[in-house]
């Protein structure tokens, strides 16, 4: 290391290089929990004693440097939060739901964590890497809190401008690296894309992995081996921050190894060899922790699907990529290229074919080790950085090309457009999008902290999705398990086999169509739900569940209510006002890729409630099947070649003619059953119930009839002809008239039974003509009331 340093690199290369080694130290001594402040400290005298002993010294050169820097730091800090939407320091996307609790049990432990808490225990395995995570639970004392995580990480996340400085001045000058910070600062979209989804590990691995790549520059150049040994610190500590860092530093080491001995650059090569291996074997505590599971069949099908729609895979895709990056970047960056030296062009074409590699292999779909744990076109946008330094040298050579007057003008153009478009989202520079936007807000923040307060800690909750959805929030806040965690979708550690939340998303689907149902309570009973939660702020499209229908149940208790949040407690004691009768049921037979079912009930008059298609089937291929109902679609069925049985209920729009129809694979097999839905009824039977609240069973299994009730009746389905036979008890006085109506909807008396108060069983018998899929008969009681023993159908 130099003995002598400017200002610059007096005061932020060993803030730099201070993180760095924290990050290694963490993963080396974490099995001995070393991980605290106090740790920290030690580190931090020790290092001084020993700068002070190595007698550096630093000048006072460099302040005008240094104050540029802060300005292009500033402006960063300017745009890292979305300020419009600004709750108690929340941080915008869904990263930080990950992120928070890693943190939390770091500062708890004063180790890293090797799995995913104690709300989820069944995910022994956790490879992410944590040496953000490490440096961050550093600043907390006590106790920890998202808005303080979020403050100090938008505190230090500007050192990346530093980085791309000291960068771009070894490679060019030092103009160049002031220019390249501004580029940075103003001229990139992407960087701010990051900022604006809590990505910010991986924005704190950029800017180590630029300060290796510095470092590895000036020992190469001035062949020093302190400056060499700092680049392999730099170098391991960064790909333990971000696994896409760790993936780039291993492509872009193989390239500089690769190129110079091509070049027969001996000394450089084995610089560079020294650099990888010394860099492999710091990562040996970062390795040791990756585990990759063979995956389930759901697994493959899934992340194949994402790698896939990940990939470039045609033109379009590419400059659809390419367009997030920013278009000053990628102008500035063409025209920048004629300015580079030999030299120079050769380490920029090596940084581009580094970046390349993965989105290359992507769109040939080769699936190498670890395929499916990486996002393809993530690693095309990482153009931005070369970009970067491009764009500030061709500032630099345009400054000395243009009068003092016209190139200020220039930059005072480019600043005021670049801050209409990180501001003012000026030319569309950022679409809507509502990963980019704080998902807590005053109403779901009472909810879940009533949540942390007034619920069991064993308690589960389903919630409504893992992202952009406020309900995942759940577990960092109120530190309750819900069903979709945010982790639900993460490629790695086994996540989405052990979690299976395309499985549960299938079942709980049932509270979207029939949350009033036997088959919604016992799917609710399967996952252990405690409470379900319908958050104020949710974007995604993950479970469509409205607090409507569930109000409307006695199965669903809300317990608080604040503005459109809602949660509800699930009472598995109360019985769905909804009592469903089968009306006509068959075989789902596939031709053609689809499955016509055809219906058209002939029903009494009086038939008011409504019609249920409920599919059984079996989860035994990978696709979907589209549901359309009288040309109106319905849902989509997701199928994951799990084998299980599956169960679901839809409502029909319509009680006359029914064409239901699935879209499906020819190898889709299962039954359907066409159900009615009653309110307020009693199940004698398959094909006979009871509605009206005037009906009620006793603990003896009698029926008993209220008198002078209008609304009593008795329903048959899927007759053909036959007769109703009642058993009564002859007790007590007045008539009961048994009513059915005529085509016009009339009612008119069939049946009367004369009670003589014999106290006597008897029996009656009523013909039924024709074939109907529901029947209806009316019963009216005078007198006193009426007691049934049995209620049967005979064909």
């Amino acid at each position: 290391m130099k003995k002598e340093l400017d200002l610059m690199e007096g005061l932020i290369l060993p803030f730099l290089l201070g993180i760095s080694f924290w990050v290694v130290f963490s993963y080396a001594a974490s099995e001995c929990s070393l991980i605290s402040p106090l740790t920290a400290v030690v580190i931090s005298f020790l290092s001084s004693v020993l700068a002070d002993y190595r007698h550096i010294h630093i000048k006072t050169s460099g302040s005008r440097d240094l104050l540029i820097v802060l300005v292009c730091c500033a402006f960063m800090v300017s745009y890292s939060y979305p300020w419009s939407q600004f709750y108690r320091w929340t941080p915008p996307g869904d990263d930080m739901k990950y992120h928070m609790p890693l943190i939390e049990r770091i500062s708890e432990t004063h180790s890293l964590s090797g799995t995913y808490g104690e709300l989820y225990p069944e995910l022994t395995t956790l490879t992410y890497p944590q040496g953000y995570h490490a440096l961050i639970s550093l600043t907390f004392f006590n106790e920890i809190s998202v808005s303080s995580v979020t403050l100090i990480t938008l505190i230090i996340l500007p050192l990346v401008c530093f980085s791309f400085y000291f960068l771009g001045k070894s490679l060019f000058n030092r103009r160049s690296g002031l220019y390249s910070a501004f580029s940075l600062s103003f001229l990139s979209l992407f960087f701010h894309r990051l900022l604006l989804t809590s990505t910010y590990p991986n924005l704190l691995g950029i800017a180590i992995q630029v300060c290796a790549i510095f470092l590895l520059m000036e020992g190469m150049k001035n062949r020093s081996k302190s400056v060499c040994a700092l680049s392999v610190l730099a170098f391991a500590a960064s790909g333990q921050i971000h696994t896409y860092i760790f993936v780039l530093n291993g492509i872009l080491l193989s390239f500089l190894f690769c190129t110079f001995m091509v070049k027969k650059d001996i000394e450089k090569n084995t610089i560079v060899t020294l650099v990888g291996i010394s860099t492999l074997l710091l990562s040996i505590p970062f390795l040791l922790r990756l585990e990759f599971q063979p995956l389930s069949v759901v697994e493959a099908r899934v992340l194949a699907e994402w790698y896939e729609a990940d990939s470039i895979r045609s033109l379009t895709d590419l400059l659809a990529t390419l367009s997030l990056v920013s278009p000053f970047l990628l102008v500035f960056g063409i025209l920048g290229i004629k300015n580079l030296g030999r030299k120079i062009w050769g380490y920029f074409l090596i940084a581009v074919i580094a970046l390349t590699v993965i989105p290359i292999l992507s769109a040939l779909q080769i699936h190498y080790p670890g395929w499916y744990m990486v996002s393809p076109n993530r690693f095309l946008l990482f153009l931005f950085i070369p970009l970067c330094f491009i764009c500030g040298n061709f500032l630099s050579c345009l400054e000395n090309t243009l009068s003092k007057r016209a190139f200020l003008l220039f930059i005072a153009i480019i600043m005021m457009v670049s801050g209409g478009m990180h501001h003012l989202n000026l030319f569309g520079s950022f679409l809507p999008d509502p990963i980019y936007e704080v998902q807590m807000n005053p109403d779901d923040a009472l909810v879940i902290q009533y949540i942390a307060d007034c619920t069991p800690p064993d308690s589960i909750i389903l919630n409504t999705g893992p992202s952009v959805d406020c309900s995942s929030w759940v577990p960092v806040l109120a530190k309750r398990r819900v069903i979709f965690p945010f982790f639900s979708g993460y490629r790695g550690d086994g996540c989405i086999r052990l979690l299976e939340p395309s499985d549960k998303r299938a079942d709980m689907k049932i509270l979207e169509h029939a949350p009033d149902s036997d088959l919604a309570l016992e799917f609710l009973r399967r996952h252990g739900v405690d409470y379900i939660y319908i958050p104020a702020w949710k974007k995604g499209s993950f479970l469509d569940l409205f607090p409507a229908p569930l109000l409307a149940s006695p199965v669903y208790h809300p317990v608080i209510k604040q503005g459109y949040a809602y949660l509800f407690e699930v009472d598995y004691t109360a019985h769905p006002d909804k009592t469903y009768f089968t009306v006509e049921k068959g075989d789902i037979m596939v031709d053609n890729k689809s499955a016509a079912i055809q219906v058209d009930p002939r029903m009494s008059p009086d038939v008011q409630d409504s019609f249920f298609m409920r599919l059984d089937y079996r989860d035994a291929w990978y696709g979907s099947a589209t549901i359309i109902v009288n040309s109106v679609y319905i849902d989509t069925l997701y199928l994951y070649e799990t084998g299980k049985e599956k169960s679901m209920m839809f409502p029909l729009p319509t009680r006359d003619h029914i064409d239901f129809r699935l879209f499906i694979d020819p190898d889709f097999s299962g039954t359907w059953n066409l159900l009615y839905g009653m309110e307020d009824a009693l199940k004698i039977g398959e094909t006979i119930g009871l509605k009206g609240k005037g009906w009620n069973m006793l603990e003896s299994g009698t029926v008993n009839a209220r008198a002078s009730d209008n609304e009593l009746r008795i329903y048959l389905f899927d007759i053909s002809g036959g007769e109703l036979v009642i058993t009564y008890l002859d007790a007590g006085h007045g008539n009961v008239d048994i009513n059915t109506q005529n085509e016009e909807g009339e009612w008119y008396a069939i049946a009367t039974i004369y009670r003589e108060n014999t106290g006597e069983e008897k029996l009656v018998r009523i013909p039924v003509k024709g074939k109907y899929s529901i029947f209806i008969f009316g019963l009216f009681v005078y007198g006193d009331d009426f007691s049934l023993y049995t209620i049967q159908y005979h064909d």
